[in-house]
């Protein structure tokens, strides 16, 4: 094959996968306010978020990056805690909330993660797992 046989089969290869995006799909009521929506999300992505995250990522040194995570992650283990307890995982929620005030309290509120260091292990626990653990069927 030559270069612009192998060319041509590309081309027509490419046309035909890329279906055709532009007739309404009968079984989506919203596919037009879910297209203008994700060209709305995507600009402002490209426009906004992804230059800051790019200079968050260049401009802060890493142990700052670290601290931030870890504050926010202090946030998470409250909700983690609170699902755990709802799930009656009772050893588990107590855990979470002992490592938010153990956190909160000698990690500088959160920003140094003071209970992985103790042997307080991290359980992620989210609101759809308690709804799962409650007998509620996911979607």
């Amino acid at each position: 094959m030559n270069f612009v046989t192998r060319g041509v089969g590309a081309a027509v290869l490419a046309f035909a996968l890329t279906g055709c995006a532009t007739a309404d799909n009968p079984h989506d009521p919203l596919e037009r306010f879910n297209r203008a929506m994700f060209s709305f999300n995507d600009a402002i992505d490209q426009t906004a978020l992804k230059p800051a995250a790019i200079a968050y990522q260049s401009t802060l040194p890493s142990f700052m990056q670290t601290g931030i995570g870890n504050f926010f992650g202090n946030i998470s283990d409250i909700w983690s805690s609170v699902n755990n307890l709802l799930q009656g995982k009772l050893d588990e929620g107590v855990s979470d909330f002992m490592r938010v005030a153990l956190n909160s309290s000698f990690g500088l509120g959160g920003v140094l993660d003071i209970a992985s260091d103790a042997g307080m292990p991290k359980h992620k626990e989210d609101f759809g797992q308690t709804l799962g653990k409650w007998g509620v069927a996911s979607g």
